[in-house]
């Protein structure tokens, strides 16, 4: 199982963590072939320091173009350890709207009470400006995934991904890299894709092909790489998430010599598994859908 820790997340921090305090709007331009992004949602802004972590001294060579082994591992080993917690400065948050100032009077008066933002529900996104990393992007947010911590996808510029684990006051309790993929865009709407304590981050490799990943919030705040040996590459560039009964089930294509055939991944309690395949065209979107006997192997 390919393990990314605080480590893995120096390979992605290139160009990131540069000690400047720079601030990157939440809804920046996405990186090439990124999906447009969003308004931003309806709350306060939390402004969250991106951890300072050392850049990686040397890289391997890149992994050739086909193989679907995860494209930043190769390029920086990482420790064998399952869950990462990664202590950062804590940032404060900022509200929507600024403090009203006292009115005139010749009397004394009580400073007017600021008016609390609207806050979004949970399971939706929220607003997040960086500091502490340049060319930096969110590309899509999460409320609530675990208690009080909402979850940020943030690419660095480079063709990279991190997965932070934010609190309420813009602290970061856990950083973790995304080592599956090449590319990564902003999902639809910009919320990303996480239930029961999971979220799924989408990836694009070298050539194109699509590939998913999912990763656990722990109660402390560390992320747990839980995509299995080499996450979920799908043989095409089409791949899908999918909840179903209130968990997320994955959906990649497999392909022999003849039409491509749907692979849905459900999970099991410890880890996902295949449950059934279907026939290429729409991604399935329940478990009746699929059956075993179309399974190309």
């Amino acid at each position: 199982m390919a393990v990314a820790g605080a480590s893995c997340a120096l390979v992605v921090l290139a160009g990131c963590a540069t000690g400047s305090l720079a601030t990157s709007d939440t809804r920046g331009a996405p990186s090439a072939g990124s999906a447009a992004p969003t308004s931003p949602v309806a709350g306060p802004t939390v402004i969250v320091t991106v951890p300072d972590l050392p850049l990686p001294t040397s890289a391997a060579p890149p992994a050739a173009a086909g193989d679907p082994s995860p494209a930043a591992s190769v390029e920086s080993p990482v420790p064998p350890s399952s869950e990462v917690a990664t202590a950062a400065p804590v940032a404060t948050s900022e509200a929507a709207a600024p403090a009203t100032a006292a009115p005139a009077a010749a009397e004394p008066t009580m400073a007017a009470a600021t008016a609390p933002a609207p806050a979004a529900p949970p399971g939706e996104g929220l607003n997040v400006s960086l500091a502490n990393c340049d060319g930096c992007t969110v590309l899509a947010t999460h409320r609530g995934v675990t208690g009080d911590l909402s979850a940020a996808l943030v690419g660095t510029g480079s063709d990279r991904a991190i997965l932070l684990s934010v609190g309420a006051d813009g602290s970061v309790a856990g950083v973790i890299g995304v080592p599956y993929g090449a590319a990564f865009s902003a999902p639809s709407g910009g919320v990303l894709a996480c239930a029961q304590g999971r979220c799924v981050v989408q990836g694009r490799q070298n050539d194109g092909r699509a590939i998913l990943s999912a990763f656990e919030l722990t109660d402390t705040g560390a992320w747990r790489d839980v995509s299995g040996d080499d996450a979920f590459p799908s043989a095409t560039e089409q791949a899908a998430v999918i909840e179903l009964d209130g968990e997320l089930a994955i959906a990649v294509q497999d392909q022999g010599n003849g039409a491509a055939v749907w692979m849905l991944y459900t999970w099991g309690g410890d880890r996902y598994a295949v449950v059934g395949c279907a026939a290429d065209g729409p991604a399935p979107t329940s478990v009746g859908a699929v059956s075993p006997g179309v399974c190309l192997s």
